[in-house]
């Protein structure tokens, strides 16, 4: 992954953190691992990206990250409360 993607995912990341989500469009995201399908390695390594971002905040560190494919997009979010099983 080049710099500028990685700078580009970590404002995505951050704007999850703040905001509670954060969209992509998915051909983006593929791109900025040189790929070129969505696969498990990329929702890998952004899980171990979100969970090196979130240790960093108290109020974040427990929170699972979220993935939805939805019309081509990617959407990352860490509130539940768009999932029915949200207790």
């Amino acid at each position: 992954m080049q710099k500028r993607h990685e700078n580009a995912l970590n404002d995505l990341l951050e704007q999850v953190a703040y905001e509670g989500y954060g969209v992509v469009k998915k051909w983006k995201l593929s791109r900025w691992y040189g790929q070129e399908r969505f696969s498990v390695g990329i929702r890998r390594d952004v899980n171990e990206r979100w969970s090196d971002l979130a240790s960093e905040w108290d109020w974040e560190h427990d929170k699972e990250l979220k993935f939805v494919d939805v019309d081509g997009k990617i959407i990352l979010m860490h509130k539940c409360e768009f999932f029915d099983d949200h207790k």
